[in-house]
């Protein structure tokens, strides 16, 4: 009944949003006007060039230029000009110009809607050269070498690979996230939740794209490269509304590190057998947590990153070994039957499904990389998220493969596919928890490290030096005590930490606030310079279409934790 419920709320909801939405579309383009309104009417102003700036065509610039310094332009009702005979023969051939153009557009209506889309005027771009391709990058990295011969030091460029680049896009979506993603999958089906997998890459995509125009526009405008998340939400909304950035920003990373912390405490506990040794409850969680917090912080970063690239290659491995083995014993039939897809429970999988495809913490670190090349980085954005993507599919196809559908709401898929090899193939029960706990810290690694930048931010602490040493223990302190101790409240706190993360965090970080930064950079009134064009086509549509998905998301998420279509049901359908 409670899924009956929602299933009458949200779509009423989702169509209100898009009704509301046409009629405001259709308000702004004033269709009486667009009809009966003559288009060539010349409009009344001091100049010529001034007059008709709106309507000008290339070929109408260089016309405007040439009367651009010519007398006052007096129109009577009647539209009649008192111009002399050269100039008036000039705003005569002007005005033909506009005239024959205008009666080859034959659908006023759509040219409105066309307009109301958004556009960035050329006169706004800061470096032409760039926005056409003439001069692909924005700045130059450069890599000094000594001599061994001579002893002279010279500089080479040192540019980024797009190759390099799509590896560690690729490499931050592949996290702990996939854990879960067959849990908030099974429910659904094989089918509906691929198609929901392409929807999922699609926002997630564009919302890397356009912290990519952020950046760069950011980078035109200050010269300055560096610039992370938080500085991008503070630059673009202002101290009080990237509060809001801020606080998803922790309680992003604090949701999942509670997940890691938990599932890698019940890893280490099946590892060592802890369950003979009459430990308190707990036990497990602190030592995984110990074990990772001491690690990091005894390690010099040079060393974390050699042994983080190392566990990457064995997660690799063991992930293709998954699949090779899983792949003989799936099911395939029964994963495409009709019986076993349920469309209706789609909209659950969405945070799983947006948390699993998250790599958007480094997309300035792209954009630097890659010296603000436009194209390379939506190469390298594009190329790096669609590899990740279909090994999400093959792994859901796998696991989903190899599962009773009839347990699918009551057992961890992914536990059950280590289980049922426990029968006649220990290989592949290895193999499912050696993937699961190098998963979960190398996540765990990234995160942490984003915490530490986050609080460094915060307090306006020194990143490393004297200064840094002297707070590294309470920063320390301060990333792992609060997720240790959330995490010993609840045994089945992993995948639930997870969905609140990708419900709140993962939305409003990047589905909500970067389509909000960029229509206020592109369509704000201030008509701020800019480094480069929308790097996502069609205007504000894709924009409003990301934050009201993710918005809608977040309310029906947030309904559903707080009981509300419970309540809708006892007084309204029971």
């Amino acid at each position: 009944m409670q899924r009956a419920t929602r299933l009458l709320v949200i779509p009423s909801i989702s169509l209100l949003v898009v009704t509301v939405n046409v009629i405001f579309l259709l308000c702004e383009v004033d269709t009486a006007k667009a009809f009966v309104t003559p288009r060539s009417t010349v409009v009344v102003a001091p100049s010529p060039s001034f007059a008709l700036k709106v309507l000008r065509s290339p070929v109408q610039e260089e016309i405007a230029s040439f009367n651009n310094n010519r007398p006052v332009v007096a129109t009577d009702a009647n539209n009649n000009s008192s111009l002399d005979g050269q100039t008036k023969s000039s705003f005569q051939l002007l005005q033909e110009s506009i005239n024959t153009n205008n009666k080859k557009q034959t659908f006023p209506l759509l040219e409105g809607l066309y307009e109301k889309m958004g556009t960035v005027q050329d006169e706004r771009i800061i470096f032409p050269e760039y926005q056409a391709g003439d001069v692909p990058r924005i700045f130059s990295s450069l890599r000094y070498h000594k001599s061994e011969e001579t002893g002279r030091i010279s500089a080479q460029h040192a540019t980024g690979s797009v190759l390099g680049a799509a590896s560690l896009v690729a490499g931050t979506m592949v996290g702990a996230g996939v854990l879960a993603l067959p849990a908030a999958t099974a429910p659904v089906g094989f089918l509906p939740s691929t198609a929901a997998m392409g929807v999922g890459w699609m926002y997630m995509t564009m919302s890397g794209l356009l912290i990519a125009e952020l950046s760069i526009n950011r980078l035109g405008q200050s010269g300055k490269p560096g610039k992370g998340m938080l500085d991008m939400y503070e630059d673009s909304l202002g101290p009080r509304w990237s509060k809001i950035g801020s606080l998803a920003y922790f309680g992003l990373h604090y949701c999942l590190l509670v997940a890691y912390i938990a599932q890698g405490g019940a890893n280490l506990n099946a590892l060592m057998g802890m369950d003979g040794w009459n430990l308190p409850s707990g036990v497990p969680q602190a030592s995984f947590a110990g074990l990772c917090a001491l690690g990091l912080f005894q390690a010099p970063p040079s060393v974390v990153e050699k042994v983080n690239n190392i566990f990457v290659l064995a997660l690799s491995c063991a992930f293709v070994g998954i699949l090779g083995l899983g792949a003989q014993t799936a099911n395939f039939a029964s994963l495409i039957d009709p019986a076993n897809q349920h469309p209706e429970h789609t909209l659950d999988a969405f945070p799983i499904i947006f948390l699993s495809l998250v790599y958007h913490n480094i997309v300035p670190t792209v954009v630097n990389q890659l010296e603000g090349d436009r194209d390379k980085i939506t190469k390298a954005i594009i190329g790096g998220t669609t590899i990740p993507t279909l090994m999400f599919l093959a792994w859901n196809a796998v696991v989903l493969g190899n599962m009773d559908p009839s347990v699918t709401n009551s057992i961890d898929p992914v536990a059950l596919l280590q289980a049922s090899s426990g029968s006649g193939n220990e290989i592949l029960s290895t193999l499912v928890s050696t993937f699961s706990s190098l998963a979960l810290v190398t996540s765990l690694i990234g995160f942490v490290y984003g915490l530490l930048d986050g609080w460094t931010d915060v307090f306006k602490l020194p990143t490393e030096g004297p200064g840094y040493e002297k707070w590294k223990t309470p920063l320390f302190g301060l990333v792992f005590l609060p997720p240790l101790a959330l995490s010993l409240t609840d045994p089945d706190i992993f995948y639930k930490a997870l969905d609140v993360g990708g419900a709140f965090g993962v939305s409003t970080l990047f589905l909500v606030l970067p389509p909000i930064m960029v229509w206020k950079q592109r369509y704000g009134e201030d008509q701020q310079p800019l480094m480069t064009k929308p790097m996502v086509p069609f205007g504000k549509l894709p924009l409003g279409s990301m934050w009201k998905a993710a918005g809608t998301l977040i309310v029906e998420q947030g309904a559903e934790k707080l009981g509300v279509f419970d309540w809708f049901q006892h007084q309204f359908l029971s």
